[in-house]
């Protein structure tokens, strides 16, 4: 792995760990699927995300995030934060096979960091 890819993933870990502690006081983000009784059609849906992303269609299965489960979804941001270190667990070669990219999760996260006001227009923290 290049210096560069191996700067990103800690970036991306760290943006994870920074989201965690200062949206919701955690050291680590998890989305925690319900039992199956308990489940809403957001978390279905979330569960078939997962999925997708896992058999290589993650541009589609983030499509699908940000645009098919409302943001007043509670929990959503743990969501999203939890699907973009999901994919950030995929290999090099995975991710390069399917069209997707490390800088690709790190904007994600980013985003996120942006909804709440965390980073400002010129993409530096400010925790």
């Amino acid at each position: 792995m290049d210096y560069e890819q191996d700067y990103v993933m800690r970036m991306i870990k760290d943006m994870v760990r920074a989201l965690a502690l200062v949206l919701f006081g955690k050291k680590d983000i998890r989305y925690e699927i319900p039992e199956e009784n308990d489940r809403t059609d957001a978390d279905n849906l979330y569960m078939k995300i997962l999925h997708m992303a896992d058999q290589g269609e993650i541009n589609e299965a983030e499509n699908i995030l940000l645009t098919e489960i409302p943001e007043d979804t509670p929990d959503y941001h743990v969501m999203k934060t939890d699907f973009y270190q999901h994919i950030s667990e995929y290999s090099d070669d995975f991710l390069a096979e399917h069209n997707y990219t490390r800088e690709e999760i790190l904007e994600g996260l980013e985003s996120i960091a942006q909804d709440y006001g965390l980073l400002d227009s010129e993409v530096h923290v400010r925790l």
